[in-house]
């Protein structure tokens, strides 16, 4: 696994592991000439805000999905 390569990523936290995710993907994207739309990495940054400041408010993939099928992933 790629990931066994950089074994300093084990010590990042979640929230630090989808950042660098997404860092990975934008670089990706950039020597490829893709660039990601502002409006939507403006929108992204605004989220991301928004769930550091309000934790609570937000839900669990197991808690949507109960809500939206009334099952839970196993």
């Amino acid at each position: 696994m790629i990931l066994e390569q950089f074994p300093d990523t084990g010590r990042l936290t979640a929230v630090e592991k989808r950042i660098f995710a997404l860092e990975l993907v934008q670089a990706a994207d950039a020597e490829e000439g893709n660039e990601l739309d502002p409006a939507i990495l403006a929108l992204l940054d605004q989220r991301l805000a928004h769930h550091e400041a309000n934790p609570a408010a937000t839900s669990t993939w197991q808690e949507v999905q109960q809500r939206v099928f009334g099952t839970r992933e196993h």
